[in-house]
């Protein structure tokens, strides 16, 4: 673990920030933008000790957590709310995944806690069009030929059927606030 003595904040610690995105002060400060960055693990070594390849590593590079657009989620570490933590995969090549730090999870979506309903219930009928009901002789109803018994000109409810559900949103997620992510460099 990095030496942290200097500051009561650990390396590697990630904060939410909602100031104004300025890397040079931000960087005097001890702190990086988490945008997924590619870093050499001689210049920031202290961070390098502190995360190592858990976002991607290479021949003498790590990566920053990418933070953009993401929420995040403590590891699991077998509680059990995750039931999707064996398909976790690694943030980039040489990255862990699982139940690990680093690991990422792409969409999944629940089934919802009450039942979708449509706004018609189950037993309705269709108006039907064009009905020939002249008894007498054969009538032409589209390409068929027919008569419709009687004067109603409504469908049974003898016809089982679905209906198609339409709508709903490109992702689900909570009501939200944009925030930057940085992660502690150095104490």
């Amino acid at each position: 673990m990095a030496d942290t003595t200097s500051s009561p904040i650990p390396v590697g610690t990630i904060v939410a920030f909602a100031g104004e995105l300025d890397n040079s002060w931000l960087q005097s400060q001890g702190w990086l933008y988490c945008d997924g960055s590619q870093l050499d693990q001689a210049t920031y070594p202290a961070l390098y000790a502190a995360i190592g390849g858990n976002f991607g590593a290479g021949h003498g590079t790590f990566f920053l957590p990418d933070l953009r657009g993401r929420f995040t989620r403590a590891v699991d570490l077998g509680a059990g709310r995750d039931p999707y933590v064996l398909t976790r995969t690694p943030s980039n090549n040489g990255g862990l995944s699982g139940n690990n730090p680093g690991s990422a999870q792409d969409c999944h979506t629940g089934l919802p806690a009450n039942s979708f309903t449509t706004s018609s219930s189950g037993d309705h009928t269709h108006s039907v069009q064009h009905l020939p009901t002249d008894t007498e002789g054969l009538a032409v109803a589209g390409s068929h030929y027919g008569i419709w018994p009687d004067t109603n000109s409504q469908t049974g409810t003898a016809g089982d059927h679905n209906h198609t559900l339409s709508g709903g949103d490109a992702e689900t997620r909570p009501i939200n606030k944009y925030v930057y992510f940085l992660i502690k460099f150095n104490g």
